[in-house]
């Protein structure tokens, strides 16, 4: 293997054979003094749970898996593609899939179960190990139990805190353990996270925890804990159980201890040997696509690598770019399967595509939409005109004969539109060409937007194809399932610098909270790198117009904005949504709307026009959505774990 990561997975325990003399061990099980008396043991040990941790990368399922097993691991785990969380949530615009509200059942107590039989064991092999490697094997432990206790509170809120190893004889009654509240869960990450932190080296082996590892998931964890007490309140839950036991929601009062405990968190990050990522400067654009590929980058706290060189049909490769890059000319199978909608393109600086009396702007060229673009946009999608794989993007949807009056004359590509009557609107399939007086004109792009297979496969929504995560150094041929091997970042600096400055702004630390910002939008390329602080309040939210249940400044809504700006496809919008509190407002009936550049034949120009998805598809989240409901197949072992969420 070209690296030496913990991600392989290690056989521990081979099929039992059949023995002539009982008294001997099976071959290829290794004994507990194997396992934890020595470092390679243990890391043994730790591989398969690393392998288990819930980091929502390209393979995860974000709907419920139909093939079976466990989402992060799915069976049919090509189709997370179609699947993922971005596709799920309406980040990406797909054909697919729709909000999965109630979740999947995620119960991983037998890994923690793996990582507390550790905890109990190891200490009997101490004799083995020098203070400092021991210290750290089991600040490792408590940074893993924590990673899995924190994918079951942000779905669950409250749930069993079990930090001894069950005796499966013990008599059953000993056995039920209930739900902890919400504020005891999200405090026992905060606990076991401490300890990783004052336990784990600074430096450690490429693909597992050091101190700042723990510290970066303890500022994403405690602001998604600060949130939940602050925002919950108004969900109106009223006399629901699991509310009024406080299972599922936190005292407000409580909202700025988790709050400060992320800002704390973030900045010992800060202490670590971590720099926003600025290889390629002076071309911003391509220097933020290079975050995403660069496995040298300056802003990685924690990566989970794939690699090309295993075997076929392993989840040490993925599929992101044949789901990603329109086939044939980028892609060799399946092709583009998900979309970025203008929704969220219209949050970043973007040159402006209507004038002020609401007539499109005219462009000579299509690719002329990236002119007065923001780099980090040009770094996070593809646009016409872009190169990649020896080709260049082609992305147009039809042909006006003319074009005359206001851009909401197109009434969102409606074909009732009279402007959009067959008449004088002219759409067609890849590539397809037509005869306008005596002259041959393009109708549809090569990549977009064409209308034969309309719900099909490799069929291209928009004005943009999503760069962030594509390699492309791969060559078209190659560009296939399970082929793809770049690395899913986990834990980079831009997002912690995120959490800070949410935090600080619900503390009230405005100014500070500014700061963080500010060096983001400066490597981002933004025209305004320090808004000033606006201190409005506003309940209406950018994406889909939502209205909030309650009121925020107008400065924090801008924070959150800059989130969605900074992290889009990296599976961040969709729990930054529940844990606002928002998520069914924002999407509720949301009808992403795609950028479409049209020929404009007698003016030899180019227009884009702002319109509804061609299948009128739309996205809507339920109150529900906020917490899922504890397992059915859990309740019926252990009754304990009731009352269920609110609205279950």
């Amino acid at each position: 293997m070209k690296r030496n990561i913990l991600l392989y997975m290690v056989l521990l325990a081979m099929v039992f054979s059949a023995c002539q003399k009982l008294d001997l061990q099976p071959k290829g099980i290794l004994l507990p003094e194997e396992l934890f008396g020595n470092e390679s043991g243990v890391k043994k040990y730790f591989t398969g749970l690393y392998n288990y941790l819930p980091i929502e990368d390209f393979n995860y399922y974000g709907n419920n898996n139909p093939s079976g097993g466990d989402a992060f691991r799915p069976t049919n785990y090509w189709e997370a593609g179609k699947n993922s969380q971005g596709n799920c949530s309406g980040e990406f615009f797909n054909t697919w899939q729709g909000v999965n509200n109630s979740g999947f059942g995620y119960w991983p107590y037998n890994r923690i179960r793996d990582v507390n039989i550790f905890i109990r064991d190891f200490p009997g092999y101490k004799a083995n190990f020098k203070p400092d490697p021991y210290n750290a094997l089991l600040g490792e432990a408590s940074f893993l139990r924590a990673f899995f206790y924190f994918g079951l509170a942000k779905r669950y809120g409250g749930v069993p805190i079990i930090t001894t190893v069950q005796n499966p004889l013990a008599p059953r009654d000993s056995l039920l353990v209930a739900r902890n509240t919400e504020y005891d869960t999200w405090k026992f990450i905060y606990t076991d996270l401490q300890f990783a932190i004052a336990n784990l080296p600074a430096t450690s082996e490429f693909g597992r925890a050091n101190k700042y590892v723990a510290a970066a998931l303890l500022s994403r964890a405690m602001l998604y804990a600060g949130s939940v007490a602050r925002y919950t309140t108004y969900m109106n839950y009223g006399a629901e159980k699991a509310y009024t036991a406080g299972l599922a929601g936190i005292d407000p009062s409580k909202a700025n201890e988790f709050f400060q405990y992320a800002v704390d968190a973030g900045k010992l990050v800060e202490t670590g040997p971590y720099q926003l990522y600025t290889k390629n400067y002076p071309d911003k654009a391509l220097n933020f696509a290079n975050i995403f590929l660069d496995a040298s980058s300056t802003e990685n706290i924690f990566v989970k690598d794939f690699d090309q060189t295993v075997p076929n049909d392993t989840r040490l490769r993925h599929n992101y770019d044949a789901l990603m890059c329109p086939q044939p000319d980028m892609a060799s199978d399946v092709g583009a399967e998900s979309y970025p909608p203008f929704d969220f393109m219209e949050l970043y600086d973007m040159t402006a595509y209507i004038n002020p009396d609401g007539t499109p702007v005219r462009f000579t060229n299509r690719s002329d939409i990236k002119n007065d673009m923001e780099p980090r946009m040009k770094g996070t999608m593809y646009f016409d005109g872009d190169p990649l794989r020896g080709k260049t993007f082609s992305i147009q949807k039809g042909i006006y004969l003319t074009y005359t009056g206001t851009a909401a004359a197109a009434q969102g590509g409606s074909n009732a539109a009279p402007i959009n009557s067959s008449g004088n609107r002219v759409l067609g399939s890849r590539g397809q060409t037509t005869k306008i007086n005596g002259v041959d004109m393009l109708i549809a792009g090569a990549h977009g937007h064409f209308t034969f297979n309309a719900d099909g496969e490799n069929n291209a929504w928009g004005a943009a194809f999503v760069r962030k995560y594509i390699n492309p150094q791969m060559a078209t041929p190659d560009v296939r399932l399970y082929n793809s091997g770049t690395p899913w970042i986990v834990f980079r600096l831009g997002e912690v610098y995120l959490n800070i400055a949410e935090a600080l702004y619900e503390l009230g630390k405005r100014s500070e909270a500014f700061d963080y910002i500010e060096k983001l939008r400066v490597r981002a390329g933004c025209k305004v790198a320090r808004p000033a602080i606006d201190m409005g309040t506003t309940n209406i939210g950018s994406i889909n117009k939502a209205n909030y249940p309650y009121q925020i400044e107008n400065s924090l809504q801008f924070i959150r904005d800059e989130r969605v700006r900074e992290l889009y496809g990296e599976n961040h919008w969709w729990w930054d949504i529940r844990r606002w509190r928002t998520a069914d407002q924002i999407l509720n009936q949301f009808r992403p709307r795609m950028l479409s550049a049209y020929y404009v034949a007698n003016e030899g120009k180019y227009i884009y026009i702002d319109e509804i998805n061609r299948n009128n598809r739309s996205w809507t989240a339920s109150k529900s959505c906020f917490y899922e409901p504890i397992p059915g197949g859990e309740i019926g072992k252990n009754s304990k774990l009731l009352p269920n969420n609110p609205l279950y």
